[in-house]
């Protein structure tokens, strides 16, 4: 039953949702400015999120290939 409200609350909410070029008319462009700005911002972090990814993957590598020259070979 809680399962039930909660999705016929959910459909009742999606009607509220107004595209973003409504934004302009209500708000003024400083609201667009700063939604801009924080897209930026989230390009940013992405940006960063995938360089830091890459820089993480060559660190394991580097790791893998010091473990590999430390151990004994056999005869």
């Amino acid at each position: 039953m809680t399962r039930f409200a909660l999705v016929v609350l959910g459909l009742l909410a999606g009607p509220a949702i107004a595209h973003p070029s409504h934004i302009g008319e209500v708000a003024g462009h400083d609201h667009i400015g700063a939604i801009i700005l924080i897209g930026l911002a989230a390009a940013i972090g992405l940006w960063a999120a995938l360089k830091g990814q890459k820089n993480n993957d060559a660190k394991a590598e580097d790791a893998e290939a010091d473990e590999t020259d430390n151990e004994p070979q056999e005869a």
